[in-house]
């Protein structure tokens, strides 16, 4: 009876206004939960990419490396070598030609060189891209910074908007980009 008595003094129209509070919280919340899993979702499916091209540029700049490194070694010994024979008083036939072996394999070395560094054009392709992949998960998260500080009932484009589309446009490395990140988040009190 006890349960019949507290049933009795319930308000109906306060517990109504209560509810529709309620499920208005619960539908405003799974429509920011919606309108933030797009930009979230985006920026996720971008990381793995970023992640792969920075081991890539890793294995490159380690590989180019220890060939240079192996290939500078081959080139001191043989530059050892050749200054031994030029030190003799005089050089034989069989030491000229020795010398002139040495200083080929040495060339070849040298054009070796030349042939690993060449990976810096892939390492910069691959930063580039991991530039590119960050700033579409910096403009990603900036979304999301902003549908969390959504003005409500605000018609007209905020500042914070124009300056999102003006990022969009920035390139990796043009340093307006810089200003108008700072000018977001001061716009949105980060």
């Amino acid at each position: 009876m006890s349960d019949e008595t507290d049933l009795a003094r319930v308000d109906p129209e306060r517990l109504s206004t209560q509810l529709g509070t309620i499920v208005r919280e619960i539908h405003s919340a799974l429509k920011t939960i919606s309108a933030l899993s797009g930009p979230l979702v985006s920026a996720q499916a971008t990381l793995p990419g970023a992640t792969e091209s920075l081991s890539e540029v890793s294995s490159m700049t380690e590989e180019a490396s220890q060939s240079i490194l192996t290939l500078i070694e081959e080139q001191i010994d043989l530059q050892r070598k050749m200054e031994a024979l030029l030190h003799k008083e005089t050089l034989t036939p069989t030491d000229l030609s020795h010398l002139e072996s040495y200083l080929s394999l040495d060339q070849q070395s040298t054009l070796r060189v030349m042939g690993a560094l060449g990976f810096q054009d892939l390492v910069q392709q691959n930063l580039k891209k991991i530039g590119q992949s960050i700033q579409i998960v910096e403009n990603k998260l900036l979304e999301v910074l902003m549908l969390l500080h959504w003005e409500k009932g605000s018609g007209e484009e905020s500042e914070g908007k124009k300056l999102l589309g003006e990022l969009y446009k920035a390139k990796v490395g043009d340093p307006t980009r810089q200003r108008l990140v700072d000018e977001i988040l001061r716009e949105y009190g980060v």
